[in-house]
């Protein structure tokens, strides 16, 4: 199944027919029709050097010395070919909006992360430390950032992974059509009042937990209801989101369009026409950019229809990813940057990030201000004119006048991480996953055992401002680091003992931040403690 020619038409015949059967959609009272469009992009565990993001500011005799997991060896310079064209769309979409490369996200894992843009709030500020504590789901009496667009006359959606619903529990599809990969055998379910239909979103065609799978996905709920997702699973996300975004209308939209790739494992290969345009000689690889040029094409269909139905021009669009690769991928990885998804430094929380709004941004432009992804939707809410109601609490600052071009000068004084120094994702634990990937695909019948959970890994933290980066990790030590990330990206010289009235302000700051959050729901509460006493003089 793939999106040519004719199944577009498919597609543009079955949105025509519901269109037509929808009842007659009016604008809220107080609608204006200046407000733009939001369409929120985030991609699942995609760094900044796998596609055509950061690869300009390679030091490929450095690469040459990083290690690289079994599962994704190959010749460099293929693999970085194949990200170079992996996301032509997001290439383009750059090029008539700004990309920001010192964007971060709240959290270097996937359900603290989102639930930072959903609620414009660092997560730990409810509790939420880790994938650990996101299985509480985000606390029912916090609102949801896209209820403010819902009640203000637009219509929501969010279209693929949600990942702060609290999980009830995990039912298992009918034993004959189990693999050993869980995104085959599971289906998330999450209690009354977790949905994402109950939590701001008029519609809602989701998988609740980590991942999902990439054929027949037995894991999706439309509006609370488990349904059969028959087909290759990004091309059902796309067929949702053009459906309701022609659904919607002459009513302003917001939609949450969250693939499922590249998330690991990605055991099945994604249809013909994406897998024939790689070629690094490994297909593994192959796989693994295949799937991410395919949700390139489905952004790029998107967005071919918003300009139809002349919308695009009236459309705010952010890109990223929730967090940075995993070790487990091939190389670029996360480019020059240090570390992986799981871990603080800048290759876990850097994130490639463009916004595009040709009503305000101007084409071509980049920017190193320090913006955080929990600043997307106070901007875009900004943007059509809706106030955020001071008891919501939110950290995000509207970043309009940076992406416009009009300051260089970041609304945070800092931005902030707390939660494990995770190793699973790391190259660290590189035994655990090449144990697994043999025991998935049924090479070896022996489960490998897995000492980096994230649940047993001890306490980190970070602290960024526009130029410098402390980091805490609980060695035993008692040591911070201090990295200057501007000229040293990749985090390699420690510079805490040249600089002490540097570290001194930073742990400071960080200490008045952290000591008032409430400890963590589920992770770390016999480890909390660690995490402020390390910040005190």
């Amino acid at each position: 199944m793939n999106l040519s020619s004719s199944k577009k038409t498919v597609i543009a015949s079955l949105v025509a027919a519901a269109c037509v059967a929808a009842p007659s959609l009016s604008y809220a009272a107080n609608h204006n029709p200046d407000q733009p469009n939001v369409l929120l992009v985030v991609m699942d565990d995609l760094g900044t050097g796998q596609l055509n993001f950061a690869l300009d500011s390679l030091d490929k005799s450095e690469l040459a010395k990083r290690s690289v997991p079994v599962r994704y060896q190959g010749d460099l310079d293929k693999m970085i070919d194949a990200a170079q064209r992996a996301m032509p769309n997001v290439e383009k979409l750059a090029a008539n909006g700004v990309k920001m490369t010192n964007a971060f996200v709240a959290h270097p894992v996937c359900g603290p992360s989102r639930a930072g843009i959903f609620t414009g709030r660092h997560p730990t500020s409810f509790g939420t430390y880790s994938n650990d504590d996101a299985k509480l789901g985000i606390p029912l009496d916090i609102k949801l950032l896209p209820a403010l667009f819902q009640e203000n006359g637009y219509r929501t959606a969010t279209i693929g992974k949600w990942h702060n619903a609290k999980i009830k529990g995990k039912n298992l599809v009918d034993e004959d059509k189990r693999t050993r990969d869980y995104h085959d055998n599971q289906i998330t379910v999450t209690p009354k009042g977790y949905g994402p239909e109950e939590r701001g979103f008029d519609y809602s065609y989701s998988f609740y937990a980590s991942g999902a799978a990439l054929w027949d996905s037995p894991a999706i709920w439309q509006n609370g209801k488990n349904i059969s997702a028959p087909g290759y699973l990004t091309h059902n996300l796309t067929e949702q989101a053009l459906k309701f975004i022609d659904e919607s209308g002459d009513k302003p939209f917001f939609v949450n369009l969250a693939f499922s790739v590249p998330h690991i494992p990605l055991e099945e290969a994604s249809p013909a026409k994406y897998m024939d345009r790689f070629n690094t000689g490994n297909v593994e690889a192959d796989k693994y950019f295949a799937a991410i040029n395919a949700a390139d094409e489905s952004l790029g269909i998107i967005m071919d229809n918003l300009e139809k139905k002349g919308e695009l021009d009236n459309t705010i669009i952010f890109f990223l990813s929730d967090n940075g690769a995993v070790h487990e991928s091939p190389m670029p990885m996360n480019g020059m940057d240090k570390g992986f998804k799981g871990q603080m430094y800048n290759g876990g929380v850097r994130v490639p990030f463009v916004a595009y709004w040709p009503k305000h941004i101007p084409a071509g432009g980049e920017s190193d201000s320090l913006i955080s992804a929990l600043d997307i939707l106070p901007t875009a809410l900004a943007a059509a004119g809706i106030d955020i109601p001071e008891d919501m609490q939110v950290d995000g600052k509207n970043i309009m006048p940076v992406l416009e071009g009009k300051t260089e000068t970041s609304p945070h004084q800092y931005l902030y991480w707390a939660g494990p120094g995770a190793k699973h994702y790391s190259e660290e634990n590189d035994a655990f996953w090449y144990g697994y990937w043999k025991w998935i695909t049924y090479e070896t019948n022996t489960i490998p055992n897995n000492p980096n959970l994230e649940k047993l890994s001890k306490g980190s933290w970070a602290i960024r401002d526009q130029d410098w980066a402390l980091y805490f990790y609980d060695d035993g030590s008692n040591k911070v680091k201090l990295f200057n990330d501007k000229e040293d990206p990749s985090e390699s010289i420690d510079l805490a003992k040249k600089y002490p009235e540097k570290v001194k302000e930073m742990k400071n700051a960080f200490y008045n931040w952290i000591k008032d959050k409430p400890k963590p729901v589920a992770w770390g509460q016999d480890r909390y403690q660690i995490l402020t006493e390390s910040a005190k003089d």
